[in-house]
């Protein structure tokens, strides 16, 4: 179901990725009186979902390689058919048989897996949940375990944003990959001065997006991975509004039960599951503040901390965004959901461990360190 556009790109973005990573192993590098190494841990079980199923795999397999380990993947049970293309072209680029070893199956088989001796490391991207029971199942191996994890991301629109720019951001990261995207912008803060005109702006965009076929070019939002993705998004929305939520705008059906229409809801109460658990389908939840304490009190008000954005013209309000929001992904006056490939990529809180993705920071959970005193000659 995700639209051609996007996968277009995650295609370019995978070769992006092998390129910059051929040019970036982890090399020996002099530090005082030593040298220091970065020493392979065998064989890492790397564990991944469906929503990205191609680069969200190779930012795992790619550094794995090229800091000398081997690696069984478990790809996501929903999307083999793009898992299997990718393991064979990585056969006819020349891969060695038995370095990233294939398997298919459902949960049993991710937990068979981690839970093997042999296993150096693991790494994982999926639900929070599923993060937690594979950190105890490790937990007295004392093996590196890195998990990228759920977000309940917000984004704070102040009183002297570009309400254009921000209603376009918050709908295009809401909707990004149907909403099924651990970074998708889930909860708007907006100041209630400019909450009128911002919410008409955000409802109008909502209203146009074109729900079609996601192979068509003009489609801006496809069907979600399942029927029952579906579903689930529609009970949950439903549920809220019999708790005394309010339906602001929700975009059309679409052509096919697995269709999700991007929908707008406000006044959560604040114990429904919508304002405290990640739904991955589009829909956003609006609320108003009066002061700006009360806005970045509110943005921190979860467990999560993944991405958080902030739509100001004012420098103070810049400047001290950073430090004021508990996330591992700060965007201003950009969507939400942007990140790029060097940079570390990585959640706070439910939101991961600690171990981040991206450029080289990745192979801090794919290597032993190693100081050598004494040894002389070139480090490379």
């Amino acid at each position: 179901g995700k639209r051609r556009v996007e996968a277009v790109g995650e295609v370019s973005w995978t070769v992006l990725s092998a390129r910059w990573y051929a040019d970036h192993p982890p090399l020996p590098e002099r530090v005082g009186a030593a040298l220091v190494r970065r020493v392979p841990l065998g064989v890492i079980a790397v564990v991944t979902p469906w929503n990205v199923p191609l680069l969200g795999a190779a930012w795992k397999w790619l550094p794995a390689l090229m800091a000398g380990n081997t690696l069984v993947w478990k790809a996501s049970e929903l999307t083999p058919a793009v898992s299997l293309a990718t393991s064979r072209l990585l056969a006819e680029a020349g891969l060695p048989f038995g370095v990233c070893e294939l398997v298919l199956g459902d949960g049993r088989a991710g937990q068979s897996l981690v839970a093997d001796d042999r296993i150096g490391a693991v790494h994982f991207t999926g639900s929070t949940r599923t993060g937690r029971a594979i950190a105890v199942a490790v937990a007295s191996r004392l093996i590196p375990v890195a998990l990228e994890l759920g977000g309940l991301n917000p984004v704070l629109v102040f009183d002297d944003a570009d309400l254009d720019l921000a209603a376009s951001a918050v709908v295009e990261a809401a909707t990004a990959i149907n909403g099924q995207k651990c970074t998708a912008t889930r909860r708007v803060l907006v100041a209630e001065r400019v909450a009128a005109p911002f919410t008409d702006a955000l409802a109008d965009r909502m209203r146009a997006l074109v729900v079609a076929d996601p192979a068509e070019e003009t489609t801006e939002l496809g069907p979600l991975v399942t029927p029952a993705a579906s579903r689930a998004a529609e009970e949950a929305v439903a549920g809220a509004s019999r708790r005394g939520a309010r339906l602001v705008v929700r975009s059309s059906d679409g052509p096919g039960a697995a269709y999700s229409p991007a929908t707008l809801v406000a006044d959560l109460p604040p114990a429904d599951p919508l304002a405290s658990h990640e739904l991955f389908a589009p829909v956003v939840s609006l609320e108003t503040f009066t002061a700006d304490d009360q806005a970045w009190e509110r943005a921190n008000a979860t467990v999560y901390g993944l991405a958080a954005s902030v739509h100001t013209r004012d420098p103070d309000r810049i400047r001290t965004a950073p430090e004021r929001l508990r996330a591992g992904v700060v965007n201003v006056n950009r969507r939400g959901d942007a990140v790029d490939l060097e940079p570390p990529f990585g959640g706070w809180g439910a939101s991961g461990n600690g171990h981040p993705e991206g450029g080289s920071y990745v192979y801090s959970a794919l290597t032993a360190w190693q100081a050598c005193y004494g040894v002389t000659g070139d480090p490379a």
